[in-house]
């Protein structure tokens, strides 16, 4: 089991850090595309500029599938509680949503996919910071008891 859990933090590390490359990559695209737009570039030509960026934004959502996957599969392999494995799904279902909605066709439905992508981003995050197996856990606060504060003298 504790191979799993550490191979669970790992890629869930590195899904952290995949997801945030998705947003850089889609801000180059958006950004390559409005800085030859203002420059009086014609459009088609700063789509086309652009191209190379949604391409590998495209790539790279594949990639997150892939390790979403294999957090589903250390998941049960630490057998964590149904709870985390279903959240863990869950990821895939979202990855399966942003796709769609990346090609609705409609503007404002499309939209949703950034809106999406940020609760993939905060859901793969708390995933993977409750899961942690490496160094030494937080201690969990004792019913009853007041909570530590910064500057108090505990």
């Amino acid at each position: 089991m504790g191979f799993f859990r550490k191979a669970y933090s790992v890629v869930g590390a590195i899904l952290l850090l995949d997801i945030v490359a998705q947003f850089f990559i889609i801000g180059a695209a958006v950004f390559t595309i409005f800085s030859e737009a203002s420059g009086g570039t014609a459009a088609q030509k700063a789509l086309d500029d652009s191209g190379v960026y949604f391409a590998a934004h495209a790539i790279n959502g594949a990639g997150l599938a892939i390790l979403i996957i294999l957090l589903v599969i250390f998941s049960f392999g630490a057998r964590y509680p149904w709870r985390t494995t279903g959240l863990t799904a869950l990821l895939f279902l979202l990855l399966a949503v942003q796709s769609v909605l990346a090609h609705t066709g409609i503007p404002l439905v499309s939209s949703i996919h950034v809106v999406n992508g940020l609760v993939i981003l905060g859901l793969a995050g708390f995933l993977t910071r409750s899961n942690w197996a490496f160094g030494a856990r937080p201690a969990e606060p004792v019913a009853g008891e007041p909570m530590a504060t910064v500057g108090s003298s505990t």
